[in-house]
């Protein structure tokens, strides 16, 4: 008797963002200054595999709790302009 399984699953990929630097911001759930602005990519996995990203997003992450929020292009103009902000 022959099958077949398949093993899927989601992964979640960040990298920095190039154009922002490295500013550290205010992270409102542990109150560190210990966020950084992220580009997170979401896959579907196969076999531990990334084989389809399905969401692409700019977000800050705190590094020390994993709290993380979304950010727009203003945001992303003040990080580039060398202003901290928070995640709410």
């Amino acid at each position: 008797m022959d099958f077949m399984f398949f093993l899927f699953g989601f992964k979640e990929f960040n990298k920095p963002l190039k154009d922002v630097g490295s500013v550290a911001c205010y992270c409102g759930n542990c109150h560190n200054q210990s966020a950084h602005a992220i580009r997170s990519i979401n896959t579907v996995t196969l076999f531990f595999i990334p084989v389809l990203p399905f969401y692409f997003s700019k977000r800050l992450k705190c590094s020390i709790c994993g709290a993380s929020g979304d950010i727009n292009d203003e945001i992303i103009n003040r990080l580039r302009s060398g202003q901290p902000v928070a995640i709410g």
